[in-house]
């Protein structure tokens, strides 16, 4: 074990370390003030000291707020990692008991896992913990992994193909596609890669875009196909399709979703493409935290199921 020089560490100010991560994460003097709860004078002046304590200027002002210096950016993930430690020995639950618990859990979620997850994640809740509160925050997989770092969700769930090496992820299950129309326009059998490319298709593109992942295995086979619609979220799919002639391609758990409470008709994919994997993600500052154990498997669990 390093031996820690009390003396020399008595002289700092561990609290300019909270204000260095504060104005890291916002790189905005006026919104670190707020995150940390003191005046901007206040800040400005830790800032001062900060630089002297590391002989740099750490932050550089610019029209856009505070640029980071090299020497800013090198010191950021240990300072961080310092500060979760020091939080999670502080703040952790040592003891979770679900019956008991009103702790907020703060979720990280895209349209897809709230619609799969929430409502079988909240009737369980109901039965094993019915104080436990749930907070969710819209995201992606390109933002969770952020989120995660400013604390700001405690875990995220959906696909998360890109982590650092300070965070876990575990596999929750593999999605596939499937297709999925109104019922009136029923095939009469599961829809042929004919009846499929001369049919018109609805696309859910986040990037509201006219081009898919669809669009991009069928161009693979040298294949196209009408969208005629393209629209940013899950939530419309149901209520446009009951009402049109056009089918939307989906993740199978999502249409499992909207079959069990509209009229609309499943059928396979006719053709290959690759689907992608469910996942939690989380900050391993939470490996140990007994709730957050407890809600991980819960989740497992429902997935199970």
């Amino acid at each position: 074990m390093s031996v820690i020089h009390h003396f020399n560490l008595a002289g700092v100010d561990l609290n300019l370390l909270v204000v260095f991560d504060a104005l890291m994460t916002s790189q905005h003097l006026t919104r670190a003030a707020e995150k940390i709860g003191l005046s901007q004078p206040a800040t400005s002046n830790a800032l001062s000291r900060l630089r002297k304590l590391f002989k740099d200027d750490l932050f550089i002002k610019t029209s856009k707020g505070m640029t980071p210096t090299p020497k800013a950016i090198e010191l950021a993930e240990f300072i961080h990692e310092v500060l979760l430690q020091v939080q999670t020995a502080i703040y952790s639950e040592s003891q979770f008991i679900p019956k008991q618990s009103d702790r907020i859990f703060r979720l990280g979620m895209d349209d897809y896992s709230e619609l799969v997850f929430l409502p079988k994640l909240l009737k369980q809740l109901e039965i094993l913990a019915p104080k436990v509160k749930i907070q969710v925050r819209s995201t992606n997989w390109m933002r969770s992994p952020k989120l995660l770092d400013a604390d700001e969700i405690d875990l995220a769930i959906g696909h998360c193909p890109q982590f650092q090496a300070w965070h876990t992820r575990q596999l929750l299950y593999q999605e596939h596609f499937v297709c999925l129309f109104a019922e009136k326009f029923l095939f009469q059998k599961a829809i042929a890669l004919e009846e499929y490319i001369a049919a018109s298709h609805l696309l859910v593109s986040p990037k509201e875009d006219m081009v898919g992942l669809v669009d991009k295995a069928l161009a693979l086979q040298n294949l196209s196909r009408n969208v005629a619609m393209s629209v940013p979220n899950f939530l419309i799919v149901p209520f446009i399709l009951v009402n049109t002639n056009l089918i939307a391609t989906l993740p199978a758990q999502l249409v499992k979703t909207f079959v069990e409470v509209w009229q609309l008709y499943a059928s396979p994919l006719p053709f290959e493409m690759t689907g992608f994997s469910v996942d939690i993600l989380w900050h391993n500052k939470n490996d140990r935290d007994q709730g957050h154990i407890w809600l991980r498997n819960l989740i497992s669990q429902i997935c199970v199921n």
